[in-house]
């Protein structure tokens, strides 16, 4: 792995980290983010917000920025703490260490510690430690942002038979199960991303396997623990996904941790990228 750092136009002073055929970019100036993504010379994979953009902020200058964020979940309205700081970032081996100084609407610390795996593989390891005076349930969440334009796959269980339900879906008040972005099969939930004033939010209870969002010749894949006898939140789903205008967010949730204060708790993801063709 080599890194550098480099100016960039929207995230200003960025550490690049290149393995193989990925290049991963983290901000230093504000987080903690994994801001931009790409592989064999695409173009970032993630969505990139525009500094003038007044959509996807909050009045107390929390903004999307764009990229793969950590939250815990439930949503509310602590966990969108203006995150504009400069952040830590240690270089060990093949592997990155992010460190974003402790929130303070939430009393946490999250650190995200990123691994190369391969020349197509990374494993991104979320961590949350509970820096408060009491416990607290939550989940980690990492959300990651990706760019408009393309096409998420949520495979789901299937069998032939059986008299129990078989998928839990959960959806938000915005949300048409009749929006025609999505496609839903037994087996398969496809949403193909088109501009449109239309949100869109479900959470799936757990997804049969990985999922995948392809956009500008690159397929991108999530994959994730689940613990099926673990609940979960928002309705016990491990997945969510959501649609804007400007960008999809492939969504994975732990299960509810308790976590005392000082303790911490860690969930991994692992991305793997191909060419479409």
């Amino acid at each position: 792995m080599k890194t550098y750092i480099k100016e960039h136009k929207l995230f200003g002073k960025t550490l690049f980290a290149q393995s193989g055929d990925i290049i991963l970019g983290v901000p230093l100036d504000h987080g903690i983010r994994i801001a931009y993504l790409s592989y064999k010379g695409s173009k970032n994979l993630f969505f990139e917000q525009p500094r003038d953009m007044t959509a996807l902020t909050t009045p107390n200058g929390w903004r999307v920025y764009g990229g793969h964020r950590l939250w815990i979940a439930p949503e509310s309205k602590d966990i969108y703490y203006p995150d504009n700081e400069p952040i830590s970032c240690l270089v060990e081996g093949d592997k990155l260490i992010i460190r974003q100084k402790t929130d303070p609407w939430i009393n946490a610390d999250k650190t995200v510690v990123i691994f190369f795996l391969s020349d197509d593989s990374l494993e991104i390891k979320h961590i949350v430690k509970n820096v408060g005076l009491q416990s607290r349930t939550f989940s980690v969440w990492p959300v990651t942002s990706v760019d408009a334009g393309g096409v998420e796959r949520i495979p789901l269980h299937y069998a032939e038979s059986g008299s129990a339900p078989l998928h839990k879906i959960t959806t938000w008040y915005y949300t048409s199960l009749g929006d025609e972005r999505a496609q839903y099969k037994r087996d398969l939930i496809t949403l193909t991303h088109r501009p449109s004033d239309k949100l869109y939010k479900i959470g799936v209870g757990h997804p049969a396997g990985p999922i995948t969002y392809t956009n500008k010749g690159v397929v991108f894949e999530k994959s994730f623990e689940i613990l099926n006898d673990l609940e979960y939140p928002d309705g016990n789903v491990s997945y969510e996904t959501y649609m804007c205008d400007y960008m999809v967010e492939l969504e994975s949730l732990s299960p509810l941790y308790t976590v005392k204060a000082g303790e911490s708790v860690s969930f991994k993801e692992t991305w793997k990228l191909k060419k479409e063709y």
